[in-house]
């Protein structure tokens, strides 16, 4: 299905769109969770976790590139046949609706316990859903833009988290592989997951002008998330003892509380209020792979039933569940299995059998 030309997105939104989706509530303890099990070496597992995130993106574009202009569904269904693709695209809806709620329950709680506590989590879901409902309805070009003001909106974010590096110990970072190498490809599971967010290519990528640069924009994407995510996580290793940041929930925040200004003590709250459009970018583009395939399914296009409802369900949910910490974890780690084999294993298993699958036609028809 081609799109129309209006609807076509520039290569920086395209970026831009990958950036901004991949850094969500991880970059809020991603430092911890490395350091638990590689200690200050988890950097490294940064590294090797954008190397396995770029393959898995390449093959996404190198799927999507052998039919330019269609979309997933039409790509999964031509391989994979109406009702075998079809129940791909199932789960790869259900799969981003549970990491839309879990960023979703997420929000409210950081928005409960640092901003507003004495706020209901309904009247602040209320709020979250109306800019929300504004962009989804509006398409991917509107989304695109927003992702565009969402990056240099909030670029000087990872640039405040420098100051607290005057008193920085680089004691902390040596020695280098210290635990020797297993403990970093153990943690590698976490940078992977951090880095989960370059499927929305799968939807971007019908809507690329310029289709040919679509490979490097994405390693480009990538690349931009890794600098971020190596600048924080350093950050917070040479400020932190390598034992005191394992006990810290959210190392990044506690990174920001040392800053003061005479008219401004708690820098934290400002900095999580403007860290909550990076929220909405994580939250937006999981929506926008349901809604986008719902439309697929009933051949409709700019259908705004799916999104009322499908927002309406999670307003409601807020009124009647609020899951703990405790909880939120448990659904955390239920979703990371479900994403090594829906974004991680599966694209790189259909991008061989597609290439082998044209192949054979080729072969076939000589």
């Amino acid at each position: 299905m081609n799109k129309p030309r209006r609807n076509g997105i520039t290569l920086l939104q395209y970026i831009l769109g990958v950036n901004v989706t991949q850094i969500g509530t991880s970059i809020l303890t991603l430092p911890s969770e490395l350091a638990k099990t590689a200690t200050t070496d988890g950097w490294i597992s940064i590294v090797v976790g954008w190397m396995i995130a770029t393959i898995v993106s390449l093959c996404i574009i190198g799927v999507m590139a052998k039919h330019p202009g269609a979309t997933i569904y039409d790509v999964l269904t031509h391989y994979l046949g109406k009702w075998f693709g079809g129940a791909w695209i199932i789960i790869l809806m259900c799969s981003s609706l549970f990491i839309a709620m879990i960023v979703f329950y997420e929000v409210l709680r950081l928005i409960k316990l640092f901003i507003l506590p004495n706020t209901s989590s309904g009247l602040l879901a209320i709020f979250f859903m109306i800019p929300t409902y504004m962009v989804l309805r509006s398409g991917i070009r509107i989304f695109a833009r927003y992702a565009e003001f969402v990056f240099f909106f909030t670029l000087w974010l990872p640039i405040l988290l420098l100051v607290p590096l005057k008193d920085a110990e680089f004691i902390f970072m040596l020695p280098v592989l210290k635990e020797g190498m297993l403990p970093i490809l153990h943690a590698v599971a976490p940078a992977v997951i951090s880095f989960i967010g370059f499927e929305i290519a799968f939807i971007l990528y019908p809507y690329l002008k310029n289709k040919q640069a679509a490979a490097r924009g994405i390693v480009i994407a990538n690349t931009i998330t890794l600098l971020v995510y190596l600048q924080i996580t350093l950050s917070c290793f040479l400020y932190f003892s390598p034992d005191e940041i394992t006990n810290l929930l959210w190392p990044t925040l506690t990174l920001v509380k040392p800053i003061h200004f005479p008219f401004f003590e708690r820098f934290e709250i400002l900095f999580l209020s403007f860290y909550m459009f990076i929220f909405s970018t994580s939250f937006l583009p999981s929506i926008f792979i349901v809604t986008e395939n719902i439309n697929q399914f009933f051949g409709k296009q700019n259908w705004q039933l799916p999104i009322c409802i499908l927002l309406s369900l999670i307003l409601a949910a807020s009124f009647v569940y609020i899951p703990t910490h405790s909880q939120l974890e448990v659904m955390s780690k239920w979703w990371n299995w479900d994403a090594y084999i829906v974004f991680c294993v599966f694209p790189v298993l259909f991008f061989l059998y597609a290439t082998l699958h044209t192949r054979w036609k080729q072969r076939k028809t000589v």
